[in-house]
C-alpha cells in the first residue's frame, strides 16, 4: 500500500514538506495508544538471535534510526513501534538553530537519494528535553541516541567572520554534552563531527579532533559515546581521525555520513550546482561498505560500528554487519520504502543468520573476516 498509494502521493509533495508532514503526523499517531497497539502488530517484529548488549545498552535488533530525520526527538515511541532496534534523534545544539535557508532536502527518485541541504535546524537542548521527558514512559525499552552538532552558530560567525576559533564551538559542544549527560537525555551520545551540509567542518582533520576530544573526556559519563564520521575517501585521512578517537573516551564510531563529492556518484536524475548539499542513500551504500571494512579490520576489538549508508533492505544491512558493524543505520530507505521496511528488515536478518549458521547477531558480525566481534572498548 505505501508504494502503491501512499508513496506516489507523497512524492507529489515537496520533500520540506513531506518531512514537515510525516513529524506532525507521526506525533499525532503516538499520543493514541490504540494506533501504536496496531502498528506493533502489523510492522514490528523481534527475535532473541538480533539482540545484543553493546557497553552496557540492550539494543533488541541492529537496525536503527539515524540522526537527521528526528531532528528534535520527537518521535521516539513510534520508532520503537516500528521497529527499530534504536533511533538517533538531532543533530541538537545547546541554543535553537534555524539551519539552512530552505528548501532543506530535494529528491533523486531514479538515483535512490536524498540531497540533503538542512544545516543544523533544532529547538535547543532546553525544549528538546521537554520532548524527551514527556516521551520517556511510552519508550518500553529502545535506546535513544542524541547527536549533537559540532559546528559554529550564527552569533559566534557574526562575531568572528567564517573562520570561527575551535575554542568557541568547543566550548558549545561541551555545554551540550553535558546538559544531555545531567538530564539523562540519552543512552547514547554521538559526536556528529561530519556535517556536511552546515558549514566547515572543523574537526575532521587529526589535530583539531584530538583538541575535541580532549575536552570532551573531562565530561563525566555514564553513557556511550559515539563520533559520527565524515565520508571520507582518503583513507589515511580516515586512519589519522582514528587512530585519535581510539586514544580517548569514545566507544563507537558511525560510519559514515553523506557524500559531498558528487563526482563520486553515479546519478540517474539532473542535478544542477543551485541544488546544494550532500548525497544519501544509494549513492553512498558501496563506499560505506568499504570505509566499514577498513574501520573494523584495523580497529574493530578497540571501536564498535556502526554502519550508514544506503540502507534499503535486510541484505543491504547484512552486508554491513558482517563487514563488521553491530550495528546498522537508515533514513533514506524509510522514505523509499515505507515504515513496513523496519520489521520486514529484522524479519529476514533473522533467516539470512540461520541460513548461515549463526544463533546470534553478534555471531556474525565481521564473518567477512572470518573472526568474531570483539569485546568494545569500556567507558
Amino acid at each position: 500500500m505505501y508504494k502503491r498509494i501512499i508513496k506516489p502521493i507523497l512524492f507529489l509533495l515537496t520533500p520540506d514538506f513531506t518531512h514537515k508532514l510525516i513529524i506532525f503526523c507521526g506525533r499525532v499517531a503516538q499520543a493514541f495508544s490504540p494506533i501504536r497497539w496496531i502498528i506493533r502488530k502489523l510492522w514490528g517484529f523481534q527475535d532473541k538471535s538480533l539482540q545484543q548488549e553493546i557497553d552496557g545498552v540492550v539494543f533488541n535488533n541492529p537496525i536503527g534510526l539515524s540522526a537527521g530525520f528526528d531532528k528534535n526527538v520527537q518521535l521516539s515511541p513510534l520508532m520503537e513501534d516500528v521497529g527499530f532496534g534504536f533511533a538517533s534523534g538531532g543533530s541538537v545544539t545547546m541554543e535553537p538553530r534555524r539551519g539552512n535557508l530552505r528548501p532543506w532536502f530535494h529528491r533523486l527518485p531514479n538515483t535512490k537519494s536524498v540531497v540533503v541541504y538542512a544545516g543544523m535546524p533544532n529547538y535547543g537542548l532546553e525544549k528538546i528535553s521537554d520532548y524527551i521527558e514527556l516521551n520517556r514512559s511510552k519508550v518500553k525499552s529502545m535506546p535513544t541516541a542524541v547527536s549533537v552538532a559540532v559546528i559554529a552558530d550564527k552569533s559566534t560567525k557574526d562575531k568572528f567572520g567564517p573562520v570561527v576559533p575551535e575554542e568557541y564551538i568547543i566550548r558549545d559542544v561541551k555545554k551540550a554534552v553535558s546538559y544531555i549527560v545531567e538530564n539523562n537525555l540519552a543512552s547514547v551520545i554521538e559526536i556528529n563531527i561530519s556535517c556536511p551540509n552546515a558549514g566547515k567542518e572543523p574537526f575532521i582533520y587529526a589535530d583539531t579532533l584530538e583538541t575535541l576530544l580532549s575536552e570532551l573526556d573531562s565530561v563525566g559519563r555514564n553513557v556511550p559515546f559515539w563520533v559520527k564520521m565524515p565520508h571520507l575517501y582518503d583513507l589515511k585521512q580516515l586512519d589519522s581521525l582514528l587512530k585519535v578517537i581510539v586514544e580517548h573516551n569514545i566507544q563507537g564510531v558511525t560510519v559514515a555520513n553523506l557524500i559531498k563529492d558528487r563526482e563520486k556518484v553515479d546519478l540517474k536524475d539532473p542535478l544542477t550546482d543551485d541544488i546544494r548539499g550532500g548525497l544519501s542513500g544509494e549513492p553512498t551504500r558501496a563506499h560505506s561498505l568499504e570505509l566499514i571494512k577498513h574501520t573494523y579490520k584495523n580497529y574493530g576489538d578497540k571501536l564498535t560500528i556502526i554502519g550508514v549508508g544506503g540502507v534499503f533492505s535486510a541484505e543491504d544491512a547484512y552486508a554491513k554487519i558482517k563487514a563488521g558493524a553491530s550495528l546498522v543505520g537508515l533514513i533514506t530507505g524509510l522514505f523509499f520504502e515505507g515504515p513496513q521496511l523496519i520489521g520486514r528488515m529484522n524479519r529476514e536478518l533473522s533467516q539470512l543468520l540461520k541460513n548461515d549458521g549463526f544463533s546470534s547477531i553478534s555471531e556474525a558480525i565481521g564473518a567477512d573476516f572470518n573472526k568474531k566481534q570483539k569485546k568494545s572498548k569500556k567507558l
